[in-house]
């Protein structure tokens, strides 16, 4: 199993809180206010970035790998979640 170190961590915080913050003003409607789309991105670049390296899809802490899965599961969430918020 893959160690989750603080550097990672910090990189997931930063990609989702970014991301968030980039991605909410771009759906329609505005997202969920500055606050609930830097959560929504945190919380998107958590799920991608844990569920990457403990699947073993990066391995040894690649910061770049760790970027790319923490920014793949911010964008993919904060979709998945406006899409359900438009129906």
């Amino acid at each position: 199993m893959a160690d989750v170190t603080l550097q990672t961590l910090l990189i997931y915080i930063g990609i989702g809180a970014i991301l968030g913050l980039l991605l909410g003003p771009m759906l329609k409607r505005g997202g969920f206010g500055w606050f609930g789309n830097l959560c929504l991105g945190v919380l998107g670049a958590f799920a991608g970035g844990l569920i990457a390296t403990f699947g073993n899809i990066v391995v040894d802490n690649n910061i770049s790998m760790n970027a790319m899965a923490a920014a793949a599961g911010a964008i993919l969430l904060t979709l998945i979640v406006a899409i359900f918020k438009r129906s």
